[in-house]
Formats: structure tokens, sequence, C-alpha cells
């Protein structure tokens, strides 16, 4: 008993034992977490000894370069005031010095800045602003080459421009009267139904830029010059300077997925529009290998929203309705169309445009300019940003101006960012913000909404005849678009060569489109179309165009599901007919987008409003899902099979007679 009482007497004592042991164990904790701390720190000092001396010299650059970019956009608003002066037109010659000085000067410095970021370890920079800012300045394209030879590419660029504008191709065997492919020869393309008109226009504009091998000679030299540009970025791949914005290893590979995702809905509107020409034109057309000629399909594009047609509409009989009368007497002026545009991107809780935006920096191209695809133009002097509109007004303008404004919009708040990272986070990024806005202001819904249409929606046949032209244009497009860039890149890497570029490009159109040339071709002839030479520009390369078209379905998609104006399986709310108007979800989505500017990856970015790190095609083949029912079942129907035979029509050794 006196020993149980001895173990009650020693309990304060074994209680305060255990309490200075635990002090003391957290004593030593803290202090080896200070050590920690500083061993952290000064292994980081080991590690990057001169990190602070490296970021010091980024902003020192950053600063000035931010500084002389205000002298810049100083002058390009300058520009914009006297090229649009109210009123009265304006002498385009007298302004081309001036732009081109502004551009000289702008290509200087952004390449005296790469020069001297390029020696900055990115890595060692804490900011991670900066260091998206050094990361993105440090590396060039075209503006890398060295004076002369920017000036060569250039003037190539501008000689393959002229194949498109240039009167060059006799009009059908009277030389009296030459026509360039824009837009003569496409007018003619979209109005005839004699297959012969189409075969002699298609052979004889390649047979002019055959001659002297003027365009295969341009192509290849102005490869040479992108391989160069390549070089002075340290890479042995050219594509990944033509990539370089994309911050993707095998950025085409996941295009081509993209496209390999689309295919069974491309094959089956492609087996349709076969059989449909195939019956326009008999026996003449040459089709046999189930691929589509290629002049034809130039054709079926041009005529997507034709009246007259050379395919058939799944319901002939229930046409789509004619807006532009109502178009007019509601809209009345091309301005009223911007206003409406703005009023759109205001309903999702956007930039409110101001008076001054209106009476300064939104101005009419003036009448010398205006040409037969008249298109509006956006401007970026921060902290403004500027409109010039074409004056025509109809349903095209419309959705067009829709997409103008989304730049406009994210002109606005990319100004507000650090130079560097005041831009989209990759090229076409913008675009398909735009194409989604463009979408949207077409349906039926959003035309309903602006009192153009008096229905929420069309009827069923009506619907389906609209999916089917919104296919034509936007399907068809999809792998020519990827064609034009993969054969380009292709080059570039080597894997085409010099001796096979000719059937090397008809390979890819065969493989991605089911499409061959109207006749056998050889290498001495250089075939790409004119879409290809327009894409050769990094200003708006086909990269920018395919990318566009994929993000513009895949962002719609997704603020159409945050406006719950898209209940997947519910018939009364389908993706293609869904307007976001109003839906300041959607809008929040769109902000934060446009907000972030070049702050972070586009993955990121794209990850807030779709959910997803990757390129999709499920915008795409969700908006077309009742058309790609249809075509399945029509097919079907008429024993219509899909696909096609891998016959390029083109080979070295074929002979063609002179």
């Amino acid at each position: 008993m006196s020993w149980r009482h001895s173990r009650q007497d020693l309990l304060p004592y074994v209680i305060c034992h255990y309490f200075i042991v635990l002090l003391t164990f957290l004593y030593l904790l803290n202090c080896a977490t200070k050590a920690f701390a500083l061993t952290n720190t000064t292994t980081q000092q080991t590690k990057y000894p001169h990190a602070a001396i490296y970021e010091a010299h980024a902003i020192e650059y950053l600063n000035k370069s931010s500084t002389l970019m205000q002298s810049i956009w100083t002058r390009r608003r300058n520009s914009f005031f006297s090229l649009t002066t109210k009123g009265r037109g304006y002498n385009v010659v007298n302004q081309a010095p001036i732009k081109q000085e502004i551009e000289n000067d702008y290509r200087h410095l952004v390449r005296e800045l790469a020069i001297n970021l390029s020696t900055i370890p990115v890595m060692q920079l804490q900011d991670p602003i900066l260091r998206r800012r050094v990361k993105r300045l440090a590396k060039l394209q075209l503006y890398g080459l060295s004076d002369e030879d920017y000036e060569e590419a250039k003037n190539l660029l501008h000689t393959m421009q002229t194949f498109i504008t240039t009167r060059m191709v006799c009009s059908l065997g009277d030389c009296q009267q030459t026509l360039s492919m824009v837009p003569s020869i496409l007018n003619h393309v979209v109005r005839t139904k004699n297959l012969a008109d189409l075969e002699y226009f298609w052979r004889e504009w390649r047979s002019v830029l055959a001659d002297r091998d003027r365009a295969k000679s341009a192509f290849i030299s102005y490869v040479r010059l992108l391989r160069l540009a390549a070089y002075y970025n340290g890479h042995i791949t050219p594509s990944r300077t033509w990539y370089l914005y994309y911050d993707t290893d095998n950025f085409q590979r996941e295009l081509e997925d993209v496209v390999w995702e689309i295919m069974p809905l491309y094959q089956e509107l492609h087996a349709y529009l076969l059989k449909c020409v195939r019956s326009t034109y008999g026996e003449k057309l040459n089709a046999n290998e189930g691929a589509i000629p290629a002049h034809v399909l130039e054709q079926i594009i041009r005529q997507a929203w034709s009246s007259r047609t050379v395919f058939r509409t799944p319901y002939p009989k229930n046409q789509l309705p004619t807006v532009k009368q109502r178009l007019e007497e509601i809209l009345v002026t091309t301005v009223k169309i911007i206003k409406k545009s703005a009023e759109f991107f205001e309903s999702l809780g956007l930039n409110h445009m101001s008076d001054s935006f209106y009476d300064r920096f939104s101005r009419r191209i003036g009448d010398e300019e205006l040409g037969p695809d008249c298109r509006a133009e956006v401007f970026y002097f921060p902290p403004d940003a500027a409109l010039r509109y074409c004056p025509k007004l109809d349903y095209k303008k419309l959705m067009q101006i829709h997409g103008n404004m989304a730049e406009l919009q994210y002109n606005i708040y990319r100004g507000r960012l650090p130079f560097g990272v005041d831009s989209e986070p990759c090229p076409g990024f913008a675009s398909g913000i735009g194409e989604a806005a463009v979408i949207a202001s077409g349906t039926p819904r959003h035309l309903n909404q602006l009192h153009i249409l008096f229905n929420h929606s069309l009827n069923e046949e009506q619907s389906m005849n609209r999916l089917f032209r919104m296919g034509i244009h936007t399907i068809l497009a999809i792998p020519q678009y990827f064609v034009n860039d993969k054969f380009l890149v292709d080059v570039m890497d080597g894997h085409i060569g010099a001796q096979d570029l000719n059937c090397g490009y008809w390979n890819l159109q065969n493989k991605y489109a089911g499409i061959v040339p109207p006749m056998r071709r050889n290498e001495k002839t250089f075939d790409p179309d004119f879409k290809f030479y327009r894409g050769l520009n990094p200003e708006k390369p086909n990269t920018v165009k395919l990318l566009s078209e994929i993000l513009g379905y895949q962002f719609y998609r997704a603020f159409c599901l945050a406006s719950e104006q898209y209940r997947p399986g519910d018939p009364e709310y389908p993706l293609h007919n869904c307007d976001f108007y109003g839906s300041t979800k959607a809008g929040d989505l769109m902000k934060q987008m446009m907000e972030a500017g070049a702050t972070k990856h586009w993955r990121d970015l794209m990850e807030i409003a779709t959910g997803e790190r990757k390129l999709s095609g499920k915008g795409v083949m969700e908006y077309f899902a009742p058309l790609y029912t249809w075509l399945k079942e029509e097919n079907k129907k008429n024993s219509v099979e899909p696909g096609w035979e891998s016959e390029t029509r083109c080979s070295k050794d074929y002979y063609t007679p002179s």
C-alpha cells in the first residue's frame, strides 16, 4: 500500500518531466526547421548565385523596350487617324512608307531585345510573369533573320501573294482578257456548271505558275529562310520555330489527332457530295477512286451558301429563309451592326464600348479600298483598340463583325498587361474565342433575338439544310487547312524532298481529304491551291486558321454549357442552336481567358473554359451530330460507301505533253 502511495506522490514529477521533454523536442524541431530553411535558401543561392543579377538585367531590358513600344504605339495610333480621317479618303501610297517605317522600327526593337534576353537563363528568374515575358521575347520567327534575309523573305511572300491577285490566265482561250484567281476565276467557279471550264481554269493557273518554276522556286527559297530562322533559334527541327509559340512537343500530331477525330463525319459528307457531283456531271467526272477532284471540291466549298449548287441539300423544297431584306430593315447601317455586336459582349459582362470608341476609334474603310471581299481590320495601340469596317450590310458581315468585336475586347484586356505578355497565349487562341462568338451570332435563336427571324428556331428540315451548308463551310475546310500546314512543315523538316514536292502534296491531299487532281500530274508542276500561298504568311498561317476552327467549336461548346443553352440529350437545347447572349457565366469564362493574355500557357487558359488541356473535335462532332446521323442514313439508303482508294494521280515519271 505504501508502495502505491509512493507512485501517486511521484506522478506530478513524471508529468513535469514529460512536459520538459516535449518542450525540448518542439524547440529542437523549430531550430531544425529554421536550419533547413536557411540551408534551402543557401542552396538556392548556391544553385542560382546570379539570379538577382539576371533578373535586374531582364527588367532593365524590358523597361527600355516598353518605353520604345509606347512610341511605336503612338505612331500606330497617329497612322490610324490619318488613315481614316472621317468624311474623306486617303492616299494609300503615301501611307505605305509610314507603315513600313513603323514595322521596321518594331522589328529592330524586338530583334535587339531577343538578342539581349536570349543570354538570360529563364529558369533562374523567380518571378513567373517575368520568366514568361523573357521566354516569349527571347526567340523569334522571321524577325530573327538578318536585314537582308528578312527583306528577301518579305519579297518572296509578296511574290507568292501576287499569284492570287494578278491577272495572268487567259479567259477561256481569249488572251485579250486575262483573269486573276481572286476574284475573277473564283466568281466563275461559283456560277458555272461546265466541268470543262473548271478543268481549264484549274490547269491554266498552275501552268502559268509552272513557267520557269516561278512558284516552286519561290517556295523553296522561302523554306530556306524559314530553316535559317530556326537555326538562329537553335532548333535542329525547323518546325519547332514554325510552332514556336505553342510550347508543345509535336504540336502537329495533336492537330492531326483532331482531324482523325472528325474524319468519320468528314467521310460521310465527302461520300454524299461525291454522289451529288457525279449526278451533276455524269461520266465526264473522273472520280473512279472514290475521291473528289480538286477543282470540283473548290466549287463545292465556294457554293456553300449559294442558291445555285452542284450538290443537293437534304431538303431542297424547304430552303432557308432569306434574311437580307429583314436585316437591312432592322439594322439599317453597318454602324448599327457594330453596336449590336458590341451589345452581344456587353451582355456577357465584358467591356462597354464607349461613345469615344464610336466617335474616334471606329472608322469606315474608304471607297477606294473596297475590294470584292472587303474585311474589317482591328488595331492595337494600348490603351486603345480601334476598328476599320466595311460599309457592306449582309448576314456574312453580321457574323464577321462579332469576330472583330471579340478581338477588340481581347485587345482592351491585354492592353493592361506588361509588354511581352500583352498578347494571346498562342497564335489562333483569340481567333478561337472570336469564332465561338461568330457561331453564336449566326444561330436562328440569336437572329430571333435581333428580330431578324420570327421563330426561335427553323423547322427540322430547314435546320438540317443549315447544318449541311455549315458543314460544307467548316468540315471540308479543316482537312484542307491541315494538309496545307502539314505540307509546309514536312518540307521544312525534310520529310518531303525538293524532288518530290508535287507528289508529296497530292499524297497528303489523298490521305487526309480524299482529293485528287483533275488529271495526271508529275513533278514538273507545283499544284498547291491559292489558300496555301495565303497561309505562308506567319501573320495568318494555315496553322492559325485550323486552330481557330477547332478552338472555336471547343470554346463555343464550353460557353453554351456554362450558359445552359446547350443541354446534351435535350432536343429543345441542341448545340447547333445555342446562343449564349446574356450569360454572365459564359462571359466570365471568356473574360478570364482574355484578361490573362499570355501570362499563362494556352492549355492552362483553355482548361478554364473547357475543363480540357488538349485540342478536341468534340465540339465539331456534337454541333453537327444531327447532320452526321442524317448522312449515315442517307448514304446507307443509297448504298454509298464512305472512303476512297489510295490513288494520288501523281508520279515523278509521268509524261505530260507540252
